[in-house]
């Protein structure tokens, strides 16, 4: 399987790539959101501002697709509807969409039947182990 990686200003990468030549593009764009107060995940202005900025890039990326080709974008859900419009704005037809649900915060595992028992007051007694010699 032949593949490359690059890093970059996506439009100066783009730039570079001729017409009808990769097969699939993957992407996490900035969601617009300032992520930890980052200037590169600002939302360029307001929501239409940002939707004409992705929509650039992803425009570039339909011209640099063979016919046929698959583009997955990544979104944040808090402006998932931003990234749709600019999809759909840069000549995609989304087909289909794969959710991450989360609660609050980042993702952890969490053992649920743990915390039933600290919410009763009870302690979980030991009736074995799965490997005698972990400690």
């Amino acid at each position: 399987m032949d593949y490359q990686l690059h890093c970059g200003d996506a439009l100066d990468i783009l730039a570079g790539i001729p017409d009808n030549h990769i097969e699939t593009v993957l992407t996490d764009p900035p969601a617009g959101i300032s992520f930890m107060g980052k200037d590169w995940d600002a939302d360029k202005g307001g929501p239409k501002q940002w939707i004409q900025w992705l929509a650039t890039i992803l425009t570039e990326c339909r011209r640099v697709m063979k016919p046929g080709g698959a583009i997955m974008v990544w979104s944040f859900p808090r402006t998932s509807h931003w990234t749709g419009t600019a999809i759909e704005e840069a000549g995609f037809e989304i087909a289909d969409q794969i959710h991450h649900i989360f609660g609050t915060g980042m993702v952890h595992s969490y053992d649920i039947s743990k915390a039933f028992d600290a919410q009763a007051g009870e302690e979980r007694r030991v009736i074995g182990r799965m490997n005698p010699h972990r400690d």
